[in-house]
């Protein structure tokens, strides 16, 4: 059977731990991200890593950000640890598409409509896909950098669960229980979990910040699929989430205040197969909802009311073994009542053709439409290619694509009064992009190591900024260059490594300084060893380089090592601990804003 090719070090090719070994998984891993139908990875035209769910019980990974931060090309930006304001971005682009279960969460209140990854844990999470570069075919408006598809666990036939609970410094307290069944007709899952911890002072406690400023969570995921007829299925899907979080103002002035921030998302995925199952055809209906309310003297005020609607379309057509051709049509309603009650309508067409026809060689090619009831149209086309010899376990793929990013609603409706302003700038266009790609992996000792290096160029053109003469104007234009390389490899049956290293080159193209908080160097690397049968240990070290911003010093290089162990009791029991820096290294991701000092936690899972 054919081995897994392309894996992110994130996703060391999962060693599964039992009582008796450590083995490597020999299937080739099926994506869907990319080309939003299922997909070998050997045929994929873009760089693409898969976080396993095996990976996060192995990392013992609280938030999806820490997850995410390992995974080559993506550097996070978190204003203070638990709970505080964290920042995403590929390839040093924020503009990035989040998804869960295929639905949109960026948040339209937020003055650039992007999503605060401070809230997202990884409960009944059953594989992360993260796709680098521009995606705005498939995706449209925010997918310039790339798209973040978190995939949770469906259910299955019979009846099944786990649970978990863990503490730690901090006076932290973590725990979830999944349940899951179903038999031919229906299937379910439900998902539940929260945490409480007393935290850490979010500004600095160098800077003469000694109080804890508290954290708590809570989500809520269910997942039903009815099997209503052999070419008919429906898949209704929710979430809730609510988190209490504790801040600080900037710096050294240490403001308390109390952010309240609750999502909610329901979704309506139903999938009608035609022609023996040659034509798929998906019809969604989606619907997501970020509220975000600021408390001062136990008085709430809302800072953020954004609402998402996206009724969907998305057919594939597999004409033959050689030719299949995708079409989508898509609606998609934004508004953010805290800055506007104005809603804002992009209308979309896709379509895009896949070529099998020569043996090895993957080629996909096409465009998307858009047209935005303020600014008006725009087209976004891309080109893939991947060629993958089976026999000698070698992958080329290349990709050019173009992107583009609306304006958020806040941009659109601010209106600068003490500009002298008197309406929003009615000339903000979207931002756009152009970036391509080459790269190539190599399987080496009968799949036992894979290697891979990726070279990435993208420029964008009309970034919005602020400025003092029209309020957000298309003022800025930058260039990110660079590469990514990366190694997996089982050493033995007790011994794996895994790493890699991101050299991005970003730049203002008319200022030629440096983008804010884009690490130049960037690298991960993990060890893990299995002492005896039942117990694992590993080590991992996280750098990142130091970073600019315009309105702050620069933050410093940092490098944070982490240590982790696990011990299988039996097929149903284990239990687990982590060192968290290890080293209780100081340093920071945003200027003025802490992280935690050396940390402990142990706990215990179960499943049945």
């Amino acid at each position: 059977m054919k081995k897994s090719l392309l894996l992110s070090s994130s996703c060391l090719i999962p060693l599964l731990l039992s009582a008796n070994l450590i083995a490597q998984e020999t299937t080739d891993v099926i994506v869907t991200t990319a080309t939003r139908y299922e997909k070998p990875i050997s045929d994929i035209g873009s760089s693409i890593s898969v976080i396993s769910a095996e990976d996060l019980e192995l990392k013992q990974i609280t938030f999806l950000q820490d997850a995410l931060s390992t995974v080559p090309g993506v550097s996070i930006n978190q204003n203070g640890s638990f709970g505080g304001i964290s920042s995403l971005r590929i390839r040093g682009a924020k503009q990035v598409t989040i998804l869960i279960d295929g639905v949109q969460v960026n948040d339209p209140s937020t003055v650039d409509g992007s999503a605060n990854f401070a809230n997202y844990d990884v409960n009944a999470i059953e594989r992360v896909e993260v796709l680098r570069g521009p995606q705005s075919i498939l995706y449209g408006s925010d997918a310039m950098g790339g798209v973040i598809n978190v995939i949770s666990k469906s259910g299955e036939q019979g009846f099944g669960g786990s649970a978990f609970i863990e503490g730690g410094s901090f006076n932290t307290l973590n725990g979830g229980a999944n349940i899951y069944g179903g038999d031919e007709k229906l299937n379910y899952s439900l998902s539940a979990r929260g945490i409480t911890s007393h935290g850490i002072s979010k500004a600095d406690e160098n800077d003469g910040n000694s109080e804890q400023d508290a954290y708590r969570n809570i989500s809520i995921h269910s997942k039903v699929t009815g099997n209503l007829s052999e070419i008919f299925t429906t898949d209704l899907i929710a979430r809730y989430s609510k988190a209490r979080n504790e801040f600080d103002s900037f710096g050294p002035v240490d403001g308390d205040g109390i952010d309240h921030s609750t999502d909610y998302l329901i979704a309506s995925r139903n999938h009608l197969d035609l022609l023996d199952g040659k034509f798929t055809n998906t019809f969604s209906f989606e619907y997501s909802k970020s509220l975000r309310e600021n408390e001062a003297d136990l008085v709430k005020s809302e800072v953020g009311n954004g609402d998402r609607l996206n009724v969907d379309y998305f057919g594939h057509y597999k004409y033959n073994d050689a030719l299949g051709l995708s079409v989508g049509l898509q609606h998609e309603e934004t508004k953010a009542t805290s800055a506007s009650p104005e809603k804002f309508n992009i209308d979309s067409i896709v379509s895009e053709i896949s070529f099998q026809g020569i043996e090895n060689l993957t080629v996909t090619g096409g465009g998307r439409y858009d047209h935005h009831n303020q600014y008006g149209d725009t087209f976004s086309p891309r080109l893939t290619a991947a060629y993958y010899l089976d026999q000698s376990g070698t992958k080329v793929f290349a990709n050019w694509a173009e992107g583009f990013k609306a304006p958020s609603v806040f941009q659109l409706t601010y209106i600068c009064s003490f500009c002298g302003l008197t309406e929003p700038n009615p000339d903000l266009k979207p931002e756009e992009t152009k970036g391509w790609e080459i790269g190539v992996e190599q399987e080496i000792i009968s799949d036992d190591i894979i290697i891979g290096a990726t070279y990435f160029d993208q420029k964008v053109t009309n970034l919005v900024d602020f400025s003092f003469t029209a309020g957000y104007d298309n003022i800025a234009q930058a260039r990110t260059k660079g590469f990514e390389i990366f190694i997996d490899a089982v050493l033995s049956e007790e011994i794996s490594f895994s790493a890699n290293y991101t050299y991005t080159d970003a730049v203002n193209s008319l200022s030629e300084e440096a983008l804010p908080r884009v690490p130049r160097n960037m690298a991960y690397g993990e060890i893990r060893w299995q002492v005896m049968p039942p117990l694992n240990v590993s080590f991992s070290v996280s750098y990142n380089d130091k970073t600019t911003d315009p309105f702050s010093p620069d933050t410093d290089s940092w490098t944070r090592t982490d240590f982790r162990a696990t011990y299988q009791i039996n097929e149903m029991f284990e239990l687990y601990g982590r060192i968290d820096n290890l080293f209780n290294v100081e340093y920071q991701q945003v200027y003025g804003y802490g992280t935690a000092d050396r940390s402990g936690y142990i706990g215990a899972r179960a499943k049945f």
